[in-house]
């Protein structure tokens, strides 16, 4: 008795372009550096990774034509109407693909009925009209593959507003194929991957869309589910795709330096101030390095680079914006009754405000000792090692602060 079984003919050749006339929009889960594409169409629409592909079917016929063959989307086109674009420059060309020198890496595109000779490997291939070598393969279910042709960056930022400050988060959706991508019921994965290559910013479609879902976290992977209308993406292009934002109230904002000092420490020691600023979550986000910005007006200002680690809702977050212009300082050892261990050392602490208003300090001494506090004026011992002098200073003013530790082996 024979079993009825149901067959999957795919003729696949790794290279092959197409564009959405022909590809149903794919569902796929975005990575940073590659994507797992589920479709069902008349075409597999974006190149598949060497052995990734995997009929979501039991039974099928041998898939063939899994070669990588170099350059073959380039020998698809030749004797058809192209746009070749430079990779790096504002460079193009619309002519017919007259051959291909493939052991020079070059192509001849006729021009106006003149030929020119181009490198390969500058210059993207961008089909404009369907050769008669095509072919369209009926794919009659759905099939899954890995392709370096779609990922994803997250691109975070911090805008800090008087005693607000916004977490803006967005992702820019690449497409590296030269093929319309269009997306529907995606879901973009979040990985600590190497980041993908970014197309030039020429030819960079930065389409806004609203997100009202949330950022998840399950089972240890972070995810964010692209759903709602169609969303295409032009050939070698990025699309700005926004994701969950959120507003916090800033908790407190303290100029803070540290320093090092030793047993025979001697004269002025400056202290170098940061602007340190603290706030808590209102919800979920992506982890990673956040730009930072002072909002004045309708202008942004530059701030210097901050890393989060843990973005999650009520999570208390610090970070450290830009070297202060507002608070200066110095300490200066006093007094040592010896320049070994153990010692009692008299030290002086000068802090000063040129700001208009009142400024919160934090100064953190690390020593080579073992510490212990003897006489204090807004001292706290942090740990063995270390101490912090902090307080608050009025606008416009000095102001000098002296204690004495005992240092031990």
């Amino acid at each position: 008795m024979k079993t009825a079984h149901s067959f999957f003919y795919v003729s696949i050749l790794l290279g092959t372009t197409s564009t959405s006339i022909y590809a149903a929009p794919i569902n796929a889960v975005i990575g940073l550096s590659n994507s797992q594409v589920v479709e069902s169409g008349q075409q597999i629409s974006l190149v598949p990774n060497i052995g990734t592909l995997l009929p979501l079917q039991d039974n099928f016929l041998p898939i063939s034509n899994l070669q990588n063959v170099t350059h073959k989307n380039w020998f698809d086109e030749i004797g058809q109407k192209v746009r070749v674009e430079h990779k790096q420059r504002d460079l193009s060309y619309t002519g017919v693909l007259a051959s291909i020198e493939n052991n020079e890496n070059s192509f001849l595109i006729s021009i106006n009925k003149k030929l020119t000779s181009l490198p390969m490997s500058d210059f993207y291939l961008i089909p404009l009209e369907k050769g008669d070598n095509t072919q369209v393969t009926t794919i009659p279910y759905q099939i899954s593959y890995q392709t370096n042709q779609l990922s994803w960056t997250p691109q975070l930022s911090l805008i800090f507003d008087n005693n607000q400050v916004s977490v803006l988060q967005q992702a820019i959706l690449h497409n590296s194929s030269s093929s319309i991508i269009e997306i529907q019921d995606s879901l973009l994965h979040y990985s600590r991957t190497a980041t993908p290559q970014v197309f030039k910013a020429e030819r960079s479609l930065m389409a806004m869309d609203s997100a009202n879902q949330g950022i998840e976290y399950q089972e240890n992977e972070i995810s964010y589910p692209l759903n709602g209308p169609i969303l295409s993406i032009a050939p070698y292009s990025n699309t700005l795709y926004s994701l969950p934002s959120s507003s916090s109230s800033i908790d407190s904002r303290v100029q803070t330096g540290s320093l090092y000092t030793h047993s025979n420490s001697a004269g002025k020691i400056d202290v170098s101030f940061y602007n340190k600023l603290e706030f808590t979550l209102e919800q979920d986000g992506l982890p990673g390095e956040y730009k930072t910005f002072w909002k004045r007006s309708n202008l942004l200002i530059p701030g210097n680079s901050v890393t989060l680690n843990t973005v999650r809702k009520n999570n208390s977050v610090e970070v450290i914006t830009n070297k202060s212009q507002d608070i200066t300082g110095y300490i200066t050892l006093v007094e040592s009754s010896s320049k070994k261990l153990p010692s009692v050392q008299t030290w002086e602490a000068t802090i000063q405000n040129h700001s208009n208003q009142e400024q919160d300090y934090s100064i953190v001494q690390n020593t080579n000792g073992i510490i212990q506090v003897l006489e204090k004026s807004d001292v706290t011992q942090l740990n063995a090692n270390s101490i912090e002098i902090s307080g608050k200073i009025k606008a416009n003013s000095k102001k000098t602060l002296t204690y004495k530790i005992e240092l031990n082996n």
